[in-house]
Formats: C-alpha cells, sequence, structure tokens
C-alpha cells in the first residue's frame, strides 16, 4: 500500500508541474478571439476551417494558411491539454486521498478488542505487533560480522558495537521502542553476503529497513569502499532513501544527532 500511494504521489507531482506550466500559457489567451481552427476528413484528405463563433462563420482553409493561424492552433492545443490535466489531477487526488484512508489498524484493532481469555482461540488474520515481532527477530537474526569488535562500547540494550555512533543510532532506534539487530547479514544480487549496521522494523508499515552509518566520509578509500557497497546494495532493490537509510560523519563534523533523530520519526516508526 506504501508503495501504492508512493507511486501515486510521485505522478501527482509531475501532473502538478505540467499543470503550473499549463496554467502559465492559457493565461496569455484571455484576449484572443473566439476563433478556432477545425478539421475534418473528406475522401482521405484532411480539410480545415477557420470558424468564428462570435460572427458564426465558416472558412475553408488551405493548408499554406495554417501558418497565420498558428497562435491560435496553438491556443486551441493549450486549452485541451490544460482541461486534460485538471482532471487527471482530480482523479489521482481523489485516488490517494481513498488510499489514504484505508487504515488496516481497524482490521488489527478487532482482535486486539477481544477479551483475553478469548485470543488464544483466535488466528488474526493480520498477525499481531507481538507475534509479528518475534517472528521478525527469527527471521533477522543480528551479530552476523565475523570481523572481531575491538573496544569496550555498549549498547542501552547491553550490545557490543563498533563505535560511539552506532551506540547513538542503537539507543535512539530503543529509545523509540523500534524493533532492530546489529549486524545482520543480506544476500546481495551479485551472491555476495553484506552485513549493513542495523536492520529496523518500521511497525507501522511492518517494512525492514536497513541502516548503514558512514564515519570516515573524508578518507578516500573509505568512501569509496562504501560507495561500492551503496551501490550493491541499491542492485539488490534497497533503494537509498526509502528502505536503506544511511548516517555519516568525518573526523571535522561529527554525528548530527538531531538530523538522525528527524530521520528515525520520519522512516522508521
Amino acid at each position: 500500500m506504501k508503495e501504492i500511494i508512493r507511486k501515486i504521489d510521485i505522478k501527482l507531482e509531475e501532473v502538478n508541474n505540467l499543470l503550473r506550466i499549463s496554467n502559465k500559457q492559457i493565461a496569455q489567451y484571455n484576449n484572443i478571439a473566439d476563433i478556432h481552427i477545425q478539421s475534418s476528413m473528406n475522401r482521405g484528405y484532411e480539410q480545415f476551417y477557420c470558424v468564428d463563433r462570435a460572427m458564426n462563420t465558416r472558412k475553408y482553409l488551405k493548408i499554406s494558411d495554417l501558418v497565420k493561424y498558428s497562435s491560435l492552433i496553438q491556443r486551441d492545443y493549450d486549452i485541451k491539454v490544460n482541461k486534460k490535466l485538471v482532471k487527471m489531477q482530480k482523479k489521482l487526488t481523489r485516488i490517494a486521498k481513498n488510499l489514504r484512508e484505508i487504515d488496516l489498524s481497524e482490521i488489527k484493532a478487532v482482535y486486539n478488542k477481544q477479551p483475553s481469555a478469548k485470543k488464544p482461540y483466535i488466528t488474526p488474520i493480520i498477525p499481531s505487533d507481538e507475534v509479528f515481532i518475534a517472528k521478525w527477530y527469527e527471521e533477522h537474526k543480528g551479530g552476523q560480522n565475523s570481523y572481531p569488535i575491538e573496544g569496550n562500547i555498549y549498547t542501552e540494550k547491553g550490545e557490543q558495537v563498533r563505535s560511539k555512533s552506532e551506540k547513538i543510532l542503537a539507543d535512539l532506534f530503543h529509545k523509540y521502542n523500534i524493533p532492530y539487530v546489529y549486524e545482520p547479514m543480506i544476500k546481495l544480487a551479485n551472491g555476495r553476503r553484506a552485513c549493513p549496521d542495523f536492520a529496523v522494523l518500521n511497525l507501522r508499515t511492518r517494512e525492514t529497513l536497513y541502516w548503514e552509518h558512514l564515519g570516515l566520509i573524508d578518507q578516500e578509500e573509505y568512501a569509496t569502499k562504501n560507495m561500492e557497497k551503496i551501490h550493491g546494495y541499491e542492485e539488490s532493490n534497497l533503494a537509498l532513501g526509502e528502505n536503506l537509510l544511511i548516517s555519516m560523519e568525518s573526523s571535522k563534523k561529527g554525528l548530527n544527532t538531531k538530523t538522525v533523530e528527524k530521520q528515525i520519526q520520519k522512516k522508521c516508526i
């Protein structure tokens, strides 16, 4: 559902942009006479006529005459396009609104409102949050990176991590009660395996997101290596900014925790 709404929003924005251009174009035609160039087919040939609605006249035109009426031809085209864009805008706006009003939480609520004594005998059509989280943890195992962790940096949940920034990230996930695992393993499209820093679960959408923290982006070798890693993710249907999130810092500029927290609130909750 989220992906469908996203695509509709993209299409709606495209239509809105075209409509803004179109509105500017037709605004210049307010003072042009109510004269139109019409066409019809006669024995396989296209014929053109100049129709003056105010004078109620219709004059035959040669093809060579059309250049004299180019502004009218452009105007009629622009008006037709504008009308179609307005219809498309209304239709897409209505569809997007209707889709957003479809809230599956109402279905979940039917189970949640059942008496506790009844719940053991019900298999809900949408698994409860508790069941879904438990299954998610079974399918997303943490601690899969075999490279040794040095230092003594631990999260609030007691997990050993590689950097203070990773601890900050983990503790923010914990703060917002976001299910997460540190260093899960995923299989890429090229057959290789990779261990993103975190897998997190957006419980509202039940979507798994992956988070990479880039800690040394001002070091050329590190930046190049991680750019290749990001490309590998994108080739494996992980879209940057959607189900692949990144944070970064350099030797001169540390992790911006306010920006990170906003991103967590926007994408992970």
